[in-house]
Formats: structure tokens, C-alpha cells, sequence
């Protein structure tokens, strides 16, 4: 999955739930400095976080995001959304 088919999947997300993007592409310092692993794939701007506007809806969230494709992490303060990584 490219850069254009990915960022389709987070506007249809967007379109669907409220949210705001904290973190979409990152140059290697900054990634660095928030803590990121060096294959980050921020770093090629195939990885967002976002923050949802109504908590209650993360768990849905989480869920229309797996069936789009996406792989999910959700952390404590954000949910981080990837394109898939080969051989997972």
C-alpha cells in the first residue's frame, strides 16, 4: 500500500469518526526526539496518530481502521494507524 492509497483510508476514517492528527510524516530528528524506532514508518509518512474527539468511540475506531486494512496500535493518549508491514 502506497502514500495516495493510505492517505484515502485515514479521510474516509476522518469522514466517519472525529478526530485529530497529532503526527503524520516526521524527519529523522524529530522522530528521534518523540521517542520513535529508527524503521518508523512516519518517517516515509506511511504511519499517522490521531486522537479521537469522543474516547467512547475507539474501540469502533480501532475496529474500521483493522477492517480497512490498516494495522492499529492503541496507546495511552493516541491511536497509531500503518500501513501493513510485509510478513506480519
Amino acid at each position: 500500500m502506497g502514500l495516495a492509497e493510505f492517505t484515502s483510508l485515514v479521510m474516509a476514517l476522518a469522514a466517519s469518526f472525529r478526530l485529530s492528527v497529532t503526527s503524520w510524516g516526521r524527519s529523522p530528528a524529530r522522530n528521534a526526539a518523540v521517542g520513535g524506532v529508527g524503521d518508523s514508518l512516519h518517517l516515509v509518512w506511511l504511519a499517522v496518530d490521531v486522537v479521537l474527539d469522543d474516547a467512547v468511540q475507539t474501540e469502533a475506531f480501532v475496529h474500521a481502521a483493522r477492517r480497512l486494512g490498516l494495522e492499529v496500535q492503541s496507546e495511552a493518549d493516541h491511536v497509531h494507524l500503518q500501513v501493513p508491514r510485509a510478513g506480519r
